[in-house]
């Protein structure tokens, strides 16, 4: 491996989301994972010397996982990964540059984690993906595979739950992205499940499920099943809409939603509620004007997300 592919590595931070992006034109382009960036908040970008910059996303391929970031401070002479024009060997020697859970690279473990080079083989070549042994973790998304000539084969997309099973977007789809520029959906954004305890308006509790839809990291969209607690069982149901106010970036980020909401399974009474959320738990406060109810909830997010 030749140490200066490391100049072409980035660390993105998109929220509390840390992922990896390789520049692939002078111009300072970055080319990353688009479920790195589909909450739409521009992602800060740090060079592999330190310096920081703030991105903008200009062309995605939602449905390969491709996205391409904006960073004039990079050009016009930014160091840049080669594209591969045929497809890799299966059985052929990788490497994968990035930053596996790069939020822990901190006090005992400073100088490591980020940066961090790991070895592998070309499991497979299928259609849309390499497959490949190469350990790769949280943090390694959008980062590189490189072949033996330090150029790029495939850009990190996903695992399964299952030992050395990663995936990577072939660069058949990036370079069919570098040409047509296409544009990114005005909507997308991302998607989750959480546990929630929310107050009802006999100032009893409900325990339920809840999914989230959130479009590009500002409007939110919920909606919550579940049953009251107590001695006279009920059924539960909200649908929720309000915004959101992303606080801070990387893994001290928290969110502040406010917005409204109609709780369905009981007497109809529009709601007034806010919740912090940090760390995947959300606590909330709740008000109903009309009839004077109020409580405190609480959110916990299951580990069932993705990006849209």
């Amino acid at each position: 491996m030749d140490p200066a592919w490391l100049d072409t590595i980035v660390l993105l931070t998109t929220g509390p989301h840390l992922c990896t992006g390789s520049v692939v034109e002078p111009s300072g382009t970055v080319l990353t994972a688009y479920h790195c960036v589909a909450s739409g908040l521009g992602p800060r970008v740090q060079t592999h010397d330190g310096r920081e910059f703030v991105g903008r996303m200009v062309a995605a391929d939602v449905a390969m996982d491709l996205a391409l970031i904006e960073v004039p401070g990079l050009g016009p002479t930014a160091p840049i990964l080669a594209l591969a024009t045929e497809d890799p060997l299966q059985g052929a020697e990788l490497w994968a540059i990035g930053h596996p859970f790069a939020a822990a690279a901190s006090g005992s473990l400073s100088g490591t984690l980020l940066w961090s080079v790991t070895q592998g083989i070309v499991s497979a070549v299928g259609d849309s993906f390499v497959q490949t042994d190469a350990a790769l973790n949280p943090g390694n998304s959008g980062g590189p595979l490189l072949d033996a000539q330090g150029r790029i084969i495939g850009v990190v997309s996903r695992k399964l739950s299952a030992d050395n099973i990663s995936f990577a977007t072939r660069t058949t789809y990036v370079t069919a992205l570098l040409a047509k520029r296409a544009r990114p959906a005005l909507l997308g954004g991302g998607w989750g499940l959480a546990a929630v305890l929310t107050p009802t308006h006999d100032r009893g509790y409900a325990l339920g499920g809840e999914f989230e839809l959130v479009t590009r990291e500002r409007v939110w969209t919920r909606l919550q099943l579940g049953g009251v607690l107590g001695d006279s069982p009920a059924p539960h149901a909200k649908l929720a809409l309000g915004l959101r106010q992303r606080l801070g970036h990387g893994p001290l980020s928290t969110a502040l939603d406010i917005g409204g909401a109609i709780t369905v399974a009981e007497p109809l009474d529009p709601e007034v509620n806010a919740r912090l959320i940090a760390a995947g738990v959300g606590l909330g406060a709740i008000w109903a004007p009309v009839s004077g109810a109020w409580g405190v909830e609480l959110a916990a997010t299951l580990p069932f997300h993705g990006a849209w």
